[in-house]
């Protein structure tokens, strides 16, 4: 298992944090002006690898801790996201919602307590992270065969809508615990994989391009939700991310998009208030801007501004928001450095 970060895991994240992004931006937009734009036709390509990939890449360093003490992963792994997920729930639902808690402090209170098991929409992922860590833990002597097979059946029933259980926390596991125990498993052979192709950069853009155009034929004819398909195109999609993540990596001009892969949960855990911002802001403005373009405008913001802000704070005390304060983490870890939601510096970590 690799021991110092690799950049190519961080710009496959970058890929996935800026589609994420974009996401939220073109499906958004597009609902408020009721008009589709070539941003959207780019994320509904997207979307079969989007999460797959996303939850699988979350899980390449599980091994280091998922098998140490409990006291150690409870903190790294559950107590760190409950962490983020509460201080930013309370940042979104005051920001956006400031209007519900002046008029109706009782239903906004309300809100908040059932975000605590149902999630909003704007931080499912970090929510998941915490039922997928503890499912994790929870299932680790089991056998990683029986666990897979099921964890694909369920996938096939709930991605594909053929069981709906009306509960967000239910649906989402049920769609993508699949990937998440697929990154664990198959962790070391993935980083082997990586440097044996490494050098085949030719034929890694050949399959790139390969992939691009079956997982877009799938998505044209509407069947890239079907079961079993949807489960291929999962995996086929986190591979080519992977080796998107490969080749991206060598260009020292897009080392923006490895800054952006560090920082994934600074970005995810803010994006969506400076998004829906720009999005009120394009569509008070009615046509002036083609739509597709201001999509991508707004998706850009929804990057820039979550890591000019973490920059911004990180010294003051508001980077609590983003670091968890020492007093907050179990004594046994109270004497290392500071829980954040970032790594230390590359030549001292673990690309966890």
């Amino acid at each position: 298992m690799p021991h110092e970060r690799i950049n190519w895991v961080d710009h496959a994240k970058g890929v996935c944090i800026v589609l994420i992004v974009a996401m939220h931006a073109a499906l958004g937009y597009g609902d408020i002006v009721q008009q589709n734009s070539w941003m959207a036709v780019v994320v509904a390509w997207a979307e079969p690898a989007l999460l797959p990939a996303f939850f699988f890449l979350a899980a390449l360093f599980l091994q280091m801790t998922l098998f140490g003490p409990s006291k150690r992963f409870l903190d790294r792994k559950i107590l760190h996201f409950a962490y983020f997920y509460l201080i930013w729930l309370l940042i979104q639902k005051t920001v956006l919602d400031s209007s519900l808690m002046m008029s109706a402090p009782i239903a906004f209170l309300g809100d908040i307590l059932t975000a605590l098991v149902s999630p909003p929409d704007s931080l499912v992922l970090v929510y998941m992270l915490i039922v997928f860590h503890a499912t994790a833990r929870l299932l680790r002597f089991l056998p990683t065969e029986k666990v897979f097979v099921a964890a694909a059946l369920l996938q096939c029933a709930f991605a594909t809508g053929w069981v709906d259980t009306g509960w967000t926390v239910a649906n989402q596991f049920g769609a993508w615990f699949v990937f998440f125990f697929a990154g664990f498993v198959a962790a070391p052979y993935v980083f082997e994989l990586a440097e044996r192709v490494s050098g085949h950069s030719q034929q890694i853009w050949n399959a790139l391009l390969g992939w691009a155009l079956v997982n877009g034929a799938f998505v044209a004819l509407n069947v890239a939700e079907l079961p079993v398909i949807s489960l291929a195109l999962g995996f086929t999609g986190t591979a080519a991310i992977i080796s998107l993540g490969i080749q991206l990596c060598r260009l020292k001009w897009l080392a923006i998009l490895g800054h952006a892969g560090r920082h994934c949960l600074v970005i995810y855990l803010t994006f969506t208030i400076p998004v829906i911002a720009l999005q009120q802001v394009f569509a008070a403005n009615g046509q002036m801007v083609d739509t597709g373009l201001a999509c991508l405008v707004i998706t850009l913001g929804g990057l820039a501004v979550p890591l000019l802000l973490y920059r911004l704070v990180r010294n003051t005390p508001l980077s609590a928001v983003y670091h968890r304060p020492l007093s907050l983490r179990l004594s046994y870890a109270r004497e290392r450095s500071s829980a954040s939601l970032l790594p230390p510096p590359p030549s001292t970590t673990r690309n966890a």
